[in-house]
């Protein structure tokens, strides 16, 4: 007979499970534990001991303090605490080698920020490319100065918790002024006093939440005020993020006066300007700076963060291309191609060495040269998925097309006036392909135009007599089945398109893969770039081999950004067919792909011929 489990207390928090048939099982309950208003930051005695005894050197030395005496001595009781001609040492601070809940809990919210504001802003063409950037800049660099602080001075407290707490409704705050951001509607528009009154919002919310840094970071002055090599650089970063809120809260008037440009403009430069100040204040003191902290494990998150956006944007796209049940080759290969990308710049970023042994410059520049490259992949995920699309509306269009072309290509040959039995003919091969079109779709019960579409095939037929107004209304049939297709797959004609004829529409969607075309190729290329420079900073010493990888994926990555130049217009270039027919096959995302793959291919040989090299060489060591 069963016998529930004895429970025997062995300490405080561990106890025992024991049963007849089994043996002991240790297990861990977790209390609530006692938190305190305020947590020094710096390392307490028996970790600078522990340190001492294992380097042989001295770790901390602790000046007198009326704040550590409140807390305890600082130093063991059969030491003396030493000085250095007088002067307290500088303070060594607590290093966390991994992210704290509460931190990965405030990237959650950076990963909502982010969600939403793709979901609402789709690029389309240069200006919401501008815009795009442009918030991602301030959400960026805002994470990015919460998270220098992270790595160097959090310690759980109840005034920590608090301040995480405002911290999550400064991006609730982004999250609210999203929807109504947006660069050029300055007007006096209803949307233009929309945008600056997103703009205002914004600016105390960046006010707002660089005091809340600025009194983090004051506390923390409390805890080291008594070393004296602390006050400069402490006071620097208290400082310059007072002189950045006081400059945030003055560009909220000059927004209430409509001054938008000069707003923008000085936006970015204080928000470079505090970012600059910080990092060089930081890498020119020592215990500032960011060896053995987890910054290399915070921009690693972030950049699973930017990937798993794309992963999302992934699985909506695939979801609107087999939205009508057909999944042919080409679209299989698409899916596959969009996987493979975003799984290779991990492989690619993740592969790399980490920075800790690198001097503090290189490390600073290691960090911050995260933005661009955040940039690129965000562009990379989010042009992957509108390409998608484009594959999936080829594919669905072609059809359509190609009856397009040969009655285009007949009326071409054809004399006054035209055969009535070819034009019927005709007519009838254009309804039922469109009929044909609308029956994938006949679940996501989406309307089309069929009074248009009737109009202009009736049409068709009164006009026997001009080959020019027949052509002309063939092509506003086959404008209006795209658009329908478009509608279907979820791709929205830009706002900026002036819209009069069917065909304007088709132009304007053109456009707007054009766009999407230029910035994924361009940003595909820079983002290998980018990950050549990142493994150049990341190592100090590098072999023939790590040099040899660093310039293949900087050939590639130039490679793939002047792709960018085959731009989607010279589609209509009669006498441009080799750009025409790479542009219209399903060829573009697999093009990515294996220029990704070279590289890592590339990589894994070189690394395996340094591993070789370097096993030579300590063989050669040893036998003399």
């Amino acid at each position: 007979m069963f016998k529930f489990p004895k429970l025997h207390k062995v300490t405080s928090i561990h106890h025992v499970l024991v049963a007849d048939d089994e043996d002991e099982t240790t297990f861990t309950i977790t209390h609530p534990k006692h938190l305190t208003w305020f947590a020094s930051p710096l390392v307490d005695e028996r970790t600078a001991a522990r340190h001492n005894r294992e380097h042989g050197e001295a770790f901390l030395k602790y000046p007198h303090s009326s704040v550590h005496e409140t807390h305890g001595s600082n130093t063991p009781d059969n030491e003396k605490e030493p000085e250095q001609d007088g002067h307290p040492e500088e303070p060594v601070l607590k290093r966390a080698h991994e992210s704290s809940t509460i931190q990965l809990f405030y990237d959650l919210f950076f990963v909502a920020n982010l969600t939403t504001f793709t979901a609402l802003h789709e690029i389309d063409d240069a200006e919401t490319l501008k815009s795009y950037i442009a918030f991602f800049a301030i959400l960026w660099f805002t994470w990015f100065q919460v998270a220098l602080f992270d790595v160097r001075f959090s310690n759980d407290s109840a005034f920590e918790r608090l301040s995480k707490a405002l911290q999550f409704g400064i991006m609730t705050g982004f999250a609210i002024v999203g929807p109504n951001f947006q660069l050029g509607a300055m007007d006096g528009t209803a949307e233009g006093k929309a945008t600056f009154q997103a703009y205002q919002t914004l600016s105390l919310i960046l006010m707002a939440s660089r005091l809340i840094l600025a009194c983090q970071y004051g506390a923390a002055y409390v805890w080291l005020m008594n070393f004296k090599k602390a006050h400069v650089p402490l006071l620097a970063h208290i400082g310059t993020l007072f002189v950045a809120a006081m400059i945030y809260l003055g560009l909220f008037f000059s927004f209430r006066n409509n001054i938008g440009e000069t707003g923008l403009i000085a936006w970015f430069i204080t928000i470079g300007f505090e970012a600059v100040v910080i990092l060089l204040v930081s890498g020119r003191t020592k215990f500032l700076s960011f060896r053995k902290t987890a910054i290399v494990e915070r921009l690693g998150l972030l950049t699973l963060i930017i990937l798993g956006e794309g992963i999302i944007g992934l699985c909506n796209s695939v979801s609107k291309v087999g939205s009508d049940g057909v999944f042919g080759s080409d679209i299989i290969g698409m899916i596959i191609s969009s996987v493979a990308i975003i799984y290779f710049i991990w492989m690619l970023y993740f592969d790399q060495e980490e920075t800790n042994h690198v001097g503090t410059l290189r490390q600073m520049a290691w960090t911050v040269l995260h933005f661009p490259f955040h940039v690129s992949v965000l562009l990379v995920v989010e042009g992957l998925n509108r390409l998608s699309v484009w594959v999936k509306l080829l594919d669905t269009i072609t059809p359509l097309a190609l009856v397009f072309e040969t009655f285009e290509n007949t009326l071409g040959n054809s004399t006054i006036p035209v055969s009535e039995d070819f034009l019927k003919e005709s007519v009838a091969s254009l309804n039922e392909t469109i009929n044909q079109l609308i029956e994938k779709f006949e679940l996501l019960n989406i309307n089309a135009d069929t009074d248009g579409i009737n109009y202009y095939l009736n049409d068709i037929l009164n006009n026997t007599s001009s080959i020019t107004t027949i052509a002309e209304d063939a092509s506003q049939v086959l404008a209006l089945g795209f658009s329908y297709v478009c509608e279907n797959l979820g791709v929205d004609t830009p706002e900026s398109a002036v819209i009069e004829t069917p065909t304007d529409q088709v132009f304007a969607i053109f456009d707007l893969f054009s766009t999407v075309y230029i910035y994924f190729f361009s940003a595909a290329g820079l983002c290998l770039i980018f990950l050549a420079v990142l493994f150049w900073l990341g190592k100090r010493r590098k072999l023939r081999g790590e040099i040899l990888s660093i310039g293949v994926r900087i050939a590639v990555g130039v490679g793939l950004s002047l792709l960018a130049l085959m731009d989607l217009p010279s589609l209509y270039a009669d006498d441009n067919a080799a750009i025409n027919t790479y542009l219209y096959t399903p060829w573009l995302l697999p093009t990515v792909v294996i220029c990704y793959a070279i590289v890592i291919l590339v990589d894994n040989i070189l690394i395996n011929y340094v591993r070789k090299v370097i096993t030579k060489k300590k063989m050669r060591t040893e036998s003399v």
